[in-house]
């Protein structure tokens, strides 16, 4: 099989570099708006489905000693090819398909029944399931206002329709507030209660 895009290891997870892919698929858009429009558009994880990388190479060009690096897993680039919905497109992702099942086919008899991306939707939908429960009326559009993030994008998070970490984090913030907030509310009346 010959080698469309190098793939190298990262602390035990074969990964390729965003820049590479982006200059295969002969995308138009300037790298860095399309993998930060990437990422936020479909909802990438740093550290689960990407790394930053230190820019250590010479400036090449005008701004590039300050350039980030993306090294992105291969079920990232496999759906980053997917989308950009083009021959090149397609040729990246067959390969990337083939690439992964030459290295599973050892280890195909140990697959375990669960698979990692299965796991990390149950412990997301978990975390939305507590985030929701804790949510008073109001609070997705005051956490929307507040870091000036559009109402839509930050509702669609709480439907489990899009995943973006940094809105995560602020609603689980404020249901954790609110948690807090009630189980005050909550000892004050027991105790009020008690001394009636």
């Amino acid at each position: 099989m010959n080698q469309l895009i190098n793939i190298t290891n990262q602390n035990g997870t074969s990964v390729v570099s965003a820049r590479d892919l982006h200059q295969f698929l002969e995308v138009e858009t300037k790298f860095t708006m399309w993998i930060e429009r990437r990422i936020e558009e479909y909802g990438f994880v740093e550290d689960v489905d990407f790394v930053l990388l230190p820019n250590l190479g010479k400036q090449k060009e005008r701004g590039g000693h300050n350039r980030k690096e993306y090294a992105i897993t291969l079920d990232m680039a496999k759906e980053l090819s997917m989308v950009e919905k083009t021959d090149k497109g397609r040729e990246a992702r067959r390969y990337f398909i083939a690439v992964e099942k030459k290295a599973l086919a050892p280890q195909l008899s140990a697959t375990p029944s669960v698979s990692v991306i299965e796991e990390r939707n149950k412990k997301r939908d978990e975390l939305l399931l507590l985030i929701r429960n804790n949510l008073l009326q109001g609070d997705i559009k005051q956490v929307a206002i507040s870091n000036d993030w559009s109402y839509e994008m930050v509702r669609n998070v709480v439907r489990r329709k899009h995943f973006n970490s940094k809105m995560v984090e602020a609603l689980f913030n404020k249901a954790m507030s609110n948690k807090q907030n009630q189980n005050i509310e909550i000892t004050e009346m027991i105790n009020q209660l008690k001394y009636q």
